[in-house]
């Protein structure tokens, strides 16, 4: 690609050189590259119904893609050159150059995300789960810390069989709450991140108990749409400490838990948000390249129209 690129624009300078002036659309060098350019554009708009129509794929999707790539780059400086290096006149002409550089930076940026998130969510995100699971393994987490406070803490005399309240049984010594996530890339499913053996009720606990029902739990199950503090690492290492302060030694493990499990929901939100920066380029991608397709299919006749 970078040789025909190359090539092509030696023709052009050669031209110029002969000509004494920028050659444009209607000279022989830019009329080429123009067509080449058009060609491309119109192969690039084929990868998005070749991924939906079985009949269409032909080759691998990765050749696709790959060809998808290199390309769209090298339709940049032949449309360039076909544009008199955008020393073009007419609406048409600079609308339609307008929308082509803008799906060339957005297709340049959605590269360079998809290159660039993956390898740092798999740093940053360990207990990355399915995106589409979150909401689900987010609320299993709530179930097992809800069942682990309920089975140790002390509950509070104002709850009065309030959603905090509720009937409390003796823990089976056997009894246990688990926190467990799915790691997408590995395909291992259900892994054992932690698991925390529940004893008896531990006295002095109430404060625990209150605080996840009113702070941990909204978060677990909302996330960063919840509007807790605990979205925030700073604020929720603050608060746990408060937290393990004022509680009996013996509540470590269940304000450990707690905190791990609001570690665990704040990598979920990193995911979500790196999932809309790898998928949410594609919203500006799209529709601008079938913007694109239509100027062009507008700019053909009208071009020849008037040459």
């Amino acid at each position: 690609m970078v040789l025909l690129a190359v090539v092509a624009s030696g023709f052009y300078l050669a031209e110029y050189l002969a000509a004494g002036r920028l050659p444009g659309g209607s000279s022989r060098t830019g009329f080429v590259c123009g067509v080449i350019a058009g060609l491309i554009v119109v192969f690039e708009l084929l990868l998005w119904p070749r991924r939906r129509v079985r009949s269409w794929r032909l080759g691998s999707a990765q050749a696709w893609l790959r060809a998808h790539v290199w390309l769209g780059l090298l339709a940049l400086p032949l449309a360039l050159m076909h544009a008199r290096l955008l020393f073009i006149g007419g609406w048409l002409n600079w609308a339609l150059m307008a929308l082509f550089l803008a799906v060339i930076f957005s297709g340049i940026w959605g590269l360079a995300v998809q290159q660039w998130i993956p390898g740092w969510m798999l740093e940053q995100v360990p207990a990355e789960t399915i995106y589409e699971q979150i909401d689900h393994v987010a609320a299993q987490h709530c179930r097992e810390a809800e069942r682990l406070v309920r089975g140790m803490c002390v509950a509070d005399p104002a709850e009065h069989g309030t959603e905090h309240g509720g009937d409390e049984t003796s823990a089976d010594p056997d009894d246990h709450a688990v926190i467990t996530g799915l790691r997408s890339m590995t395909g291992i499913q259900g892994k054992v991140l932690q698991v925390v053996q529940i004893h008896a009720i531990i006295p002095g606990t109430a404060a625990v108990r209150r605080m996840f029902f009113d702070e941990v739990k909204p978060y677990l199950l909302g996330g960063r749409w919840s509007g807790s503090s605990l979205a925030s690492r700073t604020t929720s290492v603050r608060l746990f400490a408060a937290i393990r302060g004022s509680a009996p030694t013996e509540a470590e493990v269940v304000i450990d838990h707690l905190e791990r499990a609001c570690d665990i929901r704040r990598q979920f939100d990193l995911q979500a948000r790196l999932h809309g920066w790898l998928h949410g380029w594609l919203l500006v991608h799209v529709p601008l390249s079938v913007a694109l397709g239509v100027l062009l299919a507008m700019h053909v006749p009208v071009a020849l129209w008037y040459w």
